[in-house]
């Protein structure tokens, strides 16, 4: 029997929908500011990127490739090694306060900004939760 047998139906749709939609999310982010830096500023800041914008950008892209790669690796290996769950709430933790540090330091949004970066703290908490939750299920101490 699998391990994700004692899972309830809707923890392990969340837990794949969660997975695959970040997965998909980080990739997203990721090309787009590797490949499109300036499109990144002109439509999130409505400015031009200036100095170290696009390298810092790009740093941070690389971190979103990893989060990306965890996601995927998950995604094919969670139902036989849960703890790629935990792993994965450990990268959505850190990205939360990677969040809220962008928005209070940025300078400047535009609305378009302002609706894509204020949703992730939010949604990143909740991916933790939901990453946690299914571990703790499936290693049966959460059950409850």
């Amino acid at each position: 029997m699998s391990s994700t047998a004692v899972i309830e139906r809707r923890l392990r749709f969340a837990i794949l929908i969660y997975l695959w939609a970040a997965l998909l999310e980080d990739t997203s982010l990721f090309l787009i500011a590797w490949l499109l830096p300036d499109v990144w500023f002109q439509y999130l800041h409505g400015v031009a990127p200036v100095g170290l914008d696009i390298a810092f950008l790009r740093r941070s892209a690389g971190q979103w490739a990893a989060f990306a790669l965890a996601q995927g690796i998950t995604l094919w290996c969670w139902k036989k090694e849960p703890v790629w769950l935990v792993i994965v709430a450990g990268v959505r933790f850190s990205d939360l306060f990677t969040d809220i540090s962008y928005v209070l330091a940025v300078p400047s949004l535009t609305t378009l900004g302002w609706v894509c970066l204020l949703p992730p703290p939010l949604l990143n908490l909740i991916g933790v939760v939901i990453m946690l939750r299914g571990y703790k299920v499936i290693v049966g101490r959460g059950a409850s």
